[in-house]
């Protein structure tokens, strides 16, 4: 029976204050309307959607640096990169301060689809549709520039390194030719250890006589001058053929086929921000609960006075 009538003593209290409530409710949805309409400034979203494959081409030698480069988590870190971005929009001639809370890039779980949907937020539906195709070039434009710098690195390597046993291989040639002549041995030896193949030798007597007569230090040293001789050989084949390779792929390497715009950047239609009937809502439920408030303050205020 109390709490019947503790409940409708609340109710009666809320009725008389009624009009409180009311001019508190309006005041909190105008003051919330004033904001959205004429003080908050309305913002525009722009959406993009990116595959970043490594995958769809056979890239040979270079298969290991492109895949390390062209992976979704890498394009989403590089797109954020605020410093790059911030001078690709002025290269652009955008004269705006980038943000890098305006752009949101976000990796799909799924890691066969290899998606990145990104999200960019401006001042006008045009300009974040603009901007964000910019910053969309210059992540293509920064991670081919990774690979190039990559393969240019490795194009000097293999470079160098052939160098470096072309040399080794004419300084070996050299100690065995001197060999050769040192001890009389037909020339054609030399010729038939660069061909790597068994030739027959049309000789003197006297070479003849000095081939009888090579003992075993001295065949064992050819022997292993011509091992050496083939062994630096192939290790020079295998670094030409990759130096040709990286150069080949260096001349006509292309990130399209490795970044591919699944969605372009749409043109926003109405603003995302700020929400105004969220506004409107929170503004009514805080006038609400400020008029009910300022009800009961004044109903136990003047109570507690007559008590007294």
């Amino acid at each position: 029976m109390e709490e019947t009538i503790e409940l409708r003593e609340l109710l009666e209290i809320v009725w008389k204050g009624k009009a409180v409530i009311a001019i508190c409710t309006i005041i909190c949805m105008l003051l919330a309307g004033i904001v959205s309409w004429f003080v908050l400034d309305e913002k525009y979203e722009s959406k993009a959607v990116i595959q970043v494959a490594s995958n769809v081409q056979d890239t040979g030698i270079m298969a290991n640096y492109v895949a390390t480069e062209f992976t979704p988590a890498i394009y989403a870190q590089r797109i954020q990169n605020k410093p790059i971005m911030q001078q690709a929009l002025q290269e652009a001639g955008i004269k705006i301060k980038y943000n890098e809370r305006n752009l949101v890039a976000t990796v799909d779980a799924d890691p066969n689809k290899s998606l990145v949907e990104l999200k960019f937020i401006s001042d006008s539906a045009k300009e974040a549709q603009q901007q964000l195709q910019v910053l969309m070039d210059a992540t293509k434009q920064k991670m081919n520039e990774s690979v190039q710098l990559t393969l240019q690195e490795l194009e000097t390597t293999y470079k160098t390194e052939a160098t470096s046993l072309t040399t080794e291989i004419d300084s070996i040639i050299e100690e065995y030719n001197q060999i050769i002549r040192q001890n009389n041995l037909p020339k054609l030896l030399i010729l038939q250890t660069i061909l790597n193949t068994e030739l027959v030798l049309n000789i003197s007597e006297e070479q003849a006589t000095a081939l009888s007569n090579v003992n075993g230090n001295l065949q064992n040293q050819l022997l292993q001058l011509q091992a050496q001789i083939q062994t630096k050989s192939e290790e020079y084949r295998k670094t030409l053929a990759n130096y040709q390779s990286v150069k080949t792929g260096l001349d006509s390497f292309k990130p399209d086929p490795f970044i591919r715009v699944i969605a372009e950047p749409t043109l926003a239609e109405e603003a995302v921000s700020p929400n105004k009937l969220l506004n409107l809502v929170v503004g009514l439920v805080i006038g609400i609960m400020l008029g009910l408030g300022m009800v009961f303050f004044s109903h136990y205020w003047k109570k507690s006075a007559v008590v007294k």
